[in-house]
């Protein structure tokens, strides 16, 4: 039994702390890190091509290295739209189950109700902002608060830095996806595909600050899930994410 006021720890109580799904959210980020240096470099061939094109049309390069360039970055385009589909959907499973256990272990501190945690993502204008309070929510419940000096605290920097850089993503993403729509003459294309890369170095960013949010907000939920009492937090069995 725990002497702290207010904490009762509960060796019977078991929460199914989503250790798989944080680690397929790893990999697919690492796999949507990958897409966008492939669109990096792609990009900048792009990039290149469009220099050589003058009145006249492609002068210093053929036409079918140019349809392959094109092709090529085209490619790149589609890979990094199903690697993003397929890590935000294990994500976003993960996520929703980390704000289940949440719930089990302090129901009072979230501030935005349960089904947000898949919504929040998804409906416009609210995705700017409840998806890193519900973040918050789940570091804060996932604590082991009985005051303990190693006990690990929720993340704020680390987690507000992500949500920045996430933010400035999905703005850069949406200027550029514009922009290339509407570009017609030579310049336009090059200022567009300078955007898009701009936008893959921001996903690169998000990606890794995103996999060190995963891993640090489930194993502080492993620790909380697995601790009883009677050891430190350090000691507590854990698994790695």
């Amino acid at each position: 039994m725990s002497t702290f006021p207010g904490f009762t720890p509960r060796p019977e109580f078991r929460v199914p702390v989503p250790t798989g799904l944080a680690a397929a959210t790893c990999v697919l980020l690492g796999l949507a890190m990958v897409a966008d240096v492939f669109s990096l470099v792609t990009g900048a061939q792009y990039y290149s091509l469009w220099s050589g094109f003058g009145e006249e049309g492609f002068h210093t390069v053929g036409l079918e290295e140019a349809e392959g360039v094109e092709r090529l970055y085209s490619l790149a385009g589609v890979i990094k739209t199903v690697t993003f589909l397929m890590c935000a959907i294990v994500f976003i499973l993960w996520f929703r189950q980390m704000r289940e256990n949440a719930e089990l272990f302090a129901p009072d501190v979230h501030r935005k109700a349960r089904h947000w945690a898949v919504w929040g993502w998804i409906l416009p204008v609210v995705c700017l902002w409840f998806p890193r309070r519900i973040t918050l929510d789940i570091g804060t419940a996932s604590e082991l608060r009985p005051g303990l000096p190693d006990a690990p605290r929720t993340p704020v920097t680390l987690v507000n830095a992500w949500w920045t850089v996430l933010i400035c993503d999905m703005t850069l993403n949406n200027l550029a996806s514009r922009y290339y729509a509407r570009a017609e003459e030579a310049g336009s294309v090059q200022e567009a595909v300078g955007l898009m890369m701009a936008a893959d170095l921001f996903d690169i960013a998000a990606g890794v600050l995103a996999v060190l949010v995963v891993r640090r907000l489930t194993r502080m939920q492993l620790r909380r899930a697995t601790w009883t009492g009677h050891d430190s937090p350090a000691e507590s069995s854990e698994q790695p994410v």
